[in-house]
């Protein structure tokens, strides 16, 4: 109903017109539903972009993660690297944010063949987002060439 056609009514006529027929009151709801739908969005946007690992120290297996990129830089064909899901030392300095991950992974070797070699990485937090090689300053990377068995 337009607001018109609102006004044209009689008192009584009014009084008898279901709410969701009033022009104001069918108005007001759809900006509160749009707002209301809107502001959901928004809140939800934010909320999955917001970074769950900012301002906390990293976790060892996080480092772990951090460590086995910075091994992959080092190797000669880090597309065929494999390595370990869970099994690697760390020993973590939370005082300095120093972390010294150690594991084994396999590579392919000049006659192709795949042998598994100890690996040890040095490295510091430095803030920020652990997950970005710019937030961890690497001290040492050390691949043990003697294949491990």
């Amino acid at each position: 109903m337009k607001y018109s056609e609102w006004k044209a009514l009689s008192a009584d006529e009014r009084k008898n017109i279901r709410w969701h027929r009033h022009p104001h009151i069918r108005t007001a709801t759809l900006f509160a539903i749009a707002f209301a739908i809107t502001f959901i969005i928004v809140v939800m946007g934010i909320s999955k972009n917001s970074t769950v690992h900012l301002n906390r120290k990293p976790t060892p297996k996080e480092a772990f993660a951090m460590a086995k990129q910075f091994v992959k830089d080092k190797l000669k064909q880090p597309e065929k690297a494999v390595f370990p899901e869970n099994a690697f030392k760390s020993d973590i300095d939370t005082t300095t944010s120093s972390y010294q991950v150690q594991s084994t992974v396999k590579v392919e070797n000049e006659s192709g063949k795949m042998v598994q070699s100890a690996w040890e990485v040095k490295m510091q937090y430095t803030n920020g987002d652990w997950a970005e090689k710019n937030s961890w300053q690497v001290k040492d990377v050390n691949i043990s060439t003697q294949p491990v068995n």
